[in-house]
C-alpha cells in the first residue's frame, strides 16, 4: 500500500496510543544486537527512511511505515514489505532529506519519543545533514540518536540524568544564545554558551549518581556512551 499526506487521517488512529518511533536510516548499519536491545527497551514503531529499510529487511524486522523518495530502497526489498501489507509513502521531493519527511510524519502522527539509528558513516554530509535535520524537530518530540558507540540528545530546560562517578559527558550547542548550567559535572557551567565553533564541552564527568543539565534559550546536544544511555534512560 503506498500512502501520501493526504492519507494521515486514516493512518493517525493507527497509532495514537503509540509514542515511540524508531527511525532507521541509511548511514552505517547499527549493530543487529543493539537494535534489539533499543527496540526491547522501548516498542517502539519502526519506520524505515527509504535505504534504511534495507538493514531492516536483513535482519528480518518488518516496519510500520516506509517513507521517502524510494530511490535507495531495493526492489526486492519494497516488493516484499508491499507483500507485507506496510505503508509506504512515497514523496518525491528533493527538498526534504528521507530523515526530515520521516520525522514529519511523526509530527504528523503525534509521536513523543523519537529513537533514530543508522545516521552516522559513509559520507560526513550525510552524518552532518541528519544531525541538522532532527534539530529542527527538536521541538516537537524528544530525539535520541543512537550509533553503536555513542547517543546523541538534544535538550533544552531543566534535565537530571542518572549516572555513576566519572561517567563522559559532552556537551555542545549550536546556538549563540543557549545558555547553559550544569550540577555535579567536574567542569561545571554556570549560564554559559558552548556555540559550536568557539568552544565545546568535551569529556567532562559526572561527580555523582546523577546530574543536571539546564539550557534556557535554545537546545544543547549531550553526548554518553550508548551503553551507559541505555542502562539509566
Amino acid at each position: 500500500m503506498v500512502a501520501h499526506f493526504s492519507n494521515f487521517s486514516r493512518l493517525i488512529t493507527l497509532v495514537i496510543s503509540m509514542k515511540t518511533a524508531l527511525i532507521n536510516c541509511n548511514g552505517k548499519p547499527i549493530l543487529k544486537s543493539l537494535f534489539q536491545k533499543i527496540k526491547n527497551k522501548y516498542s517502539p514503531q519502526l519506520i524505515g527512511a527509504d535505504g534504511g529499510t534495507n538493514f531492516l529487511f536483513t535482519i528480518n524486522e518488518i516496519p510500520n511505515f516506509i517513507i521517502g523518495d524510494l530511490d535507495s530502497i531495493k526492489i526486492e526489498v519494497l516488493e516484499y514489505f508491499r507483500q507485507k501489507n506496510v505503508k509506504i509513502i512515497k514523496l518525491k521531493s528533493q527538498y526534504d532529506t528521507d530523515l526530515e519527511k520521516a520525522l514529519q510524519l511523526c509530527k504528523r502522527l503525534k509521536f513523543e519519543k523519537i529513537l533514530v539509528t543508522s545516521f552516522t558513516g559513509k559520507r560526513l554530509d550525510h552524518t552532518l545533514s541528519n544531525i541538522s535535520n532532527a534539530l529542527k524537530f527538536a521541538n516537537y518530540f524528544r530525539i535520541i540518536m543512537i550509533d553503536n558507540e555513542s547517543t546523541l540528545e538534544f535538550i533544552t530546560g531543566t534535565n537530571e540524568f542518572k549516572s555513576f562517578k566519572g561517567e563522559i559527558v559532552s556537551l555542545y550547542s549550536f546556538s549563540p544564545i543557549a545558555r547553559i548550567t550544569t550540577k555535579n559535572l567536574k567542569y561545571p557551567l554556570n549560564n554559559e554558551t558552548l556555540f559550536f565553533g568557539e568552544r565545546e564541552g568535551t569529556s567532562n564527568f559526572s561527580l555523582s549518581d546523577n546530574f543536571k543539565v539546564k539550557v534556557e534559550g535554545g537546545f544543547a546536544i549531550i553526548i554518553r556512551s550508548t551503553k551507559n544511555f541505555l542502562k539509566y534512560d
